[in-house]
């Protein structure tokens, strides 16, 4: 028993000196992982160098320069439109050079693929910033229930609109953070109305934009503990509907592997009829 004990205490120091111990530290190195920049493949290290030959040859059309540029300043991104759509236009080019083995069958359906995909490519990757635009106004739109009744009860004690986002700030997500980090020091260093309605263009969410109002309403001096208990409640009755029409939408999303589960079944009662048949067969002929 005494050497079991030594043995056990031996491999738990063991453990604990080299942090080798398992289920701790394996989730603490994969996080580790995960925020380490990723290491470019070659093929998008060639693809950002044509895409930066393009870039100062290309010429945008003003409106969408002028979209593509609010968009990449909404979401953080410093580079600049010419570059986003020459780094499209490079992706769409590789791809259609992948499609260029369809060549060698038949050269007019291998110069559509090549074509095809190449704008398809390029279509996905334009619309890469307002994929990411909605998926950013659905979080923090999820967060809007939480975050109006948390401004209703600091009214409550103070009318401080910067006091109340700082209070805030420190258990929201991670979305919604950023997003008042920006209004704070834009209130800090400028105007904070000017601030208050940066953060509403930012987001371009109607949702958010009525919540906006009210801050703006706070800063006036104005009295909005009774509006933000209605925000409140009305951004939760929209937060179940919404719950609601995902759920529905369940049954259709599951349609077509409920179709296939259907034929596989069927094959099996074919395959099971069929063996007996030819079972039966070689019995009556044998």
């Amino acid at each position: 028993m005494e050497w079991l004990v030594a043995i056990l205490i031996a491999g738990g120091a063991y453990c604990v000196f080299t942090a080798s111990f398992p289920g701790i530290y394996a989730p603490a190195r994969k996080a580790l992982r995960g925020r380490a920049p990723k290491t470019l493949t070659q093929s998008q290290v060639l693809q950002n160098q044509l895409a930066e030959k393009i870039a100062p040859r290309l010429e945008l059309d003003p409106i969408k320069r002028s979209q593509t540029e609010a968009l990449l300043r909404n979401l953080g991104h410093a580079e600049s439109p010419e570059l986003f759509h020459a780094r499209a236009i490079a992706g769409g080019l590789f791809m259609s050079g992948l499609c260029a083995a369809l060549l060698l069958f038949s050269v007019p359906l291998g110069l559509a693929g090549m074509a095809l995909a190449g704008i398809a490519y390029y279509n996905k990757q334009r619309k890469t910033l307002e994929t990411e635009l909605a998926a950013r106004r659905a979080a923090i739109e999820r967060e809007l229930p939480q975050f109006a009744s948390t401004i209703r009860q600091n009214l409550g004690t103070t009318r401080d609109v910067v006091a109340i986002l700082t209070s805030y700030r420190r258990v929201c997500g991670q979305t919604l953070a950023g997003e008042i980090d920006k209004t704070l020091n834009d209130m800090m260093t400028g105007n904070a109305v000017r601030a208050i309605q940066a953060l509403e263009g930012r987001v371009a969410s109607q949702k958010l934009g009525q919540l906006t109002r009210g801050l703006l309403a706070v800063l006036r001096g104005d009295d909005q503990r009774m509006y933000f208990d209605v925000l409140a409640e009305e951004y939760r009755k929209s937060q179940d509907e919404e719950v609601e029409r995902e759920l529905l939408q369940r049954p259709q999303k599951l349609n077509p592997y409920m179709a296939m589960m259907f034929v596989g079944f069927l094959m099996m009662i074919a395959a099971s009829i069929g063996a007996e048949l030819v079972g039966g067969i070689h019995q009556f002929f044998g």
